[in-house]
């Protein structure tokens, strides 16, 4: 599993779209408390869609599947189909040493059918669940708070807490105050 923040807008262009909607001199805060203060207790939270941010992500097919639930998000997703390459073929561990070596013989079948000319077309549906992909996804603040306290949940799969986690992590302290409570 891997993680990276490619993107993240600052509470600037929170900020810019708030001032449209409330007068800031009535306020009586600035910045992040006075964003805090407008979405979070006047639940005005779409205004959290004036920002976003952008991560790449490496983990299994389970977290790809539980995250594209999330339909308010942009996916970019490496393609199995036209790039299957006997060096890319990695799953991911799931910490039970019967699954994982069973994977490990499941990946030598795979290899087998790649040897043998089959095609990607075919071969990528044999690819379970913890076939590691790479993909893209960009989310908006708001669209951020949904998921965030659906994915780091303690019922959520352990996987996607993980990198749920770690797109958390990644987003600057502020920004993280605002997407998750």
């Amino acid at each position: 599993m891997k993680v990276e923040l490619l993107r993240c807008d600052t509470i600037e262009n929170i900020d810019s779209g708030l001032s449209q909607c409330y007068d800031q001199s009535k306020q009586g805060v600035d910045g992040i408390n006075r964003i805090k203060k407008v979405c979070n207790v006047y639940k005005h939270d779409s205004l959290l869609e004036f920002g976003s941010a952008t991560w790449e992500v490496t983990a299994s097919t389970k977290v790809l599947l539980e995250m594209t639930r999330h339909r308010m998000a942009s996916y970019a997703c490496k393609s199995s189909r036209y790039t299957l390459d006997k060096g890319e073929i990695v799953f991911e561990p799931t910490g039970d040493k019967e699954i994982d070596t069973t994977l490990e013989e499941f990946r030598h079948k795979i290899l087998e059918q790649i040897d043998l000319g089959k095609k990607n077309d075919t071969v990528s549906l044999m690819l379970p669940q913890a076939y590691q992909y790479r993909w893209q996804v960009q989310m908006n603040f708001r669209s951020m708070k949904n998921y965030f306290n659906l994915r780091l949940h303690r019922t959520a799969h352990f996987q996607i807490r993980e990198v749920s986690q770690a797109m958390l992590d990644a987003l600057p302290k502020e920004i993280q105050e605002l997407v998750y409570a």
